[in-house]
Parts: structure tokens; C-alpha cells; sequence
């Protein structure tokens, strides 16, 4: 049975190329009362923002408060719940001898995990998920210089203001990435013309803005 009266913290990041600029966001929910965080960095991965947003939303907690950590990222619960214990064995290097890429990050989520009682939970990006969804608005509007008004007070407001529908495109958007540099393009033409003749290159069109930054994050994660 859930515990209402657990702190919950909801956290989403991302950037824009992939490297990039990005942007990440936290939620905390505890009771009625919510609040949100979020900022930006000049140049970062959609992982790294992914990881900044929950070690942000873990500093904000108190000193053995009990939580559960909200994510969309598989590659941060897999991480954390996971992958870190054989890294830290291994002297934070992965199976086959090479090192942990964000060894930074993941020496300072496991610092700041310690000695609280956390729950890990991953849910579907772009699925419905109000406190997901205004993340995801969060982090996207700070990767890309924008300003947010972040909130605090009764969370209320959100379910009633915050469409669950995914947002649909006018018109398709066509996503080329060429040695991991990803932009955008309007046509496919002009996307089928940047990757001829480059291995390893691909396009992808998308039709959705949940689709869109689905496959920014998932084109970073075959990294």
C-alpha cells in the first residue's frame, strides 16, 4: 500500500544536442505542500542532468527523511540501484575495465543517498504523469535559456492545469544525428542530406514533442 505521508520527489532532466546545454528539475511533494526546483548548465548530457536533478531533489531532504525518488531515467535507477555496487568493487570501473562514465555524479548521489530510507521508482516518460510532465516542461525550458516561474504552496493547481495529452507537432519535426551531434531539421530531405555517405549516421522523424525528446535521450543513451 503507498504511504501518502512519504516525501515524494519527481525529477527529469535533459539537454539539448546531447551534448549540449540542459536543463533539470525536482519536485518535492510532501503531504499537500509541493515545491519545485530546477537550473541549467551551458554544456552537459541528458544523463548528467538526469543525475543532477535527483541529487538535487536528495539535497533537499532532511536528514533521514524517508522519500521516494521519481524518475523517468532507466539509466539513473539502473545506476543507483544496481549498477553502483560492483562499480564501487571494481574501483568505479565497469565490467569490461573501463572507467564509469559520471563517476562524479555517482560518487555524489551515493553520498547523498546515504543513511536516508529511499525508494527508487521508475515510471514512463510522457505518459500522463502531471508532476512528471511539469519536470519535463522545467528542465526543457532552462535547456533552453528560458525563464520558469517555479512554485510552491498547495501542488493542487497541477492536476487541474497541466495537460496530460501529449503535445502534437503542426507539422513533423526530422532529427539527424552525425557523430553524436543531433539538431533538428523541417524536412526530411534536408535530414536525409546531412547523414548521406556518413557511417553510422541516422534520421529519425517525429511527430510529438514527447517523441522528440524521447529520442534525444534515447540516441544519448547508445553512448
Amino acid at each position: 500500500m503507498e504511504n501518502f505521508l512519504k516525501t515524494k520527489v519527481f525529477t527529469d532532466g535533459g539537454c539539448i544536442g546531447n551534448p549540449g546545454p540542459g536543463g533539470w528539475a525536482a519536485i518535492v511533494l510532501r503531504g499537500e505542500y509541493y515545491e519545485e526546483f530546477g537550473g541549467s548548465e551551458p554544456e552537459t548530457t541528458n544523463n548528467r542532468m538526469e543525475m543532477r536533478a535527483a541529487l538535487e531533489g536528495l539535497g533537499l531532504l532532511a536528514p533521514g527523511e524517508a522519500a521516494v525518488v521519481i524518475t523517468d531515467s532507466r539509466y539513473l535507477i539502473d545506476g543507483i540501484t544496481k549498477w553502483i555496487h560492483g562499480w564501487k568493487r571494481k574501483g568505479w570501473r565497469k565490467s569490461d575495465g573501463a572507467e564509469v562514465l559520471n563517476r562524479d555524479l555517482w560518487e555524489a548521489l551515493d553520498k547523498a543517498a546515504e543513511g536516508k530510507p529511499l525508494e527508487w521508482r521508475h515510471i514512463a516518460g510522457h505518459s500522463g504523469h502531471p508532476e512528471n510532465e511539469r519536470c519535463d516542461k522545467i528542465a526543457n525550458t532552462f535547456a533552453r535559456g528560458g525563464e520558469v516561474e517555479l512554485k510552491k504552496g498547495d501542488g493542487s493547481w497541477i492536476y487541474s492545469s497541466m495537460p496530460v495529452a501529449d503535445e502534437v507537432y503542426e507539422k513533423p519535426l526530422y532529427l539527424s544525428e552525425v557523430k553524436g551531434d543531433i539538431r533538428e531539421h523541417k524536412s526530411w530531405p534536408e535530414c536525409e542530406a546531412r547523414i548521406k555517405g556518413v557511417k553510422g549516421s541516422r534520421c529519425k522523424k517525429v511527430k510529438t514533442k514527447g517523441e522528440h525528446i524521447a529520442t534525444i535521450a534515447a540516441w544519448g543513451d547508445d553512448k
